[in-house]
């Protein structure tokens, strides 16, 4: 499989498509193990800057923690509660089966794990 170059990457990253040739990548980047970690990376990534900033605001550590923590939690739940959605964009926007997302990589002995414990 072949991997994007740095600038593709970042290109990327900033919601730019790909080469056909590089849509293997995006099928595994965005289906595959570990996915919704890489998207919660990127999403959550670039804001943390903003939240040290509010380090430097005057007043008590207390309060400066307490206002960090009130804008992290919303963003992850809504980060999660969206990342379903932007994986499908994403698929689509490279022209791909947006009915990958859908589609869990398992293993046949965890398959079968499954069906011997919940199928009868």
């Amino acid at each position: 499989m072949e991997k994007p170059t740095f600038k593709q990457r970042i290109a990327y990253d900033l919601g730019r498509e790909l080469p056909v040739e590089l849509h293997e990548w995006v099928v595994e980047d965005l289906c595959g193990h570990g996915a919704m970690e890489r998207y919660l990376i990127r999403f959550i990534g670039p804001i943390i800057p903003f939240f040290v900033l509010i380090l430097l605001y005057p007043g008590p550590m207390t309060l400066k923690l307490g206002i960090i923590v009130m804008m992290i939690v919303p963003l992850i739940i809504f980060a999660i509660s969206l990342c379903y959605v932007w994986r499908r964009y994403r698929l689509v926007q490279h022209g791909l089966d947006p009915d990958l997302v859908d589609r869990q990589k398992f293993s046949s002995h965890d398959r079968d794990m499954y069906n011997a414990r919940y199928r009868t």
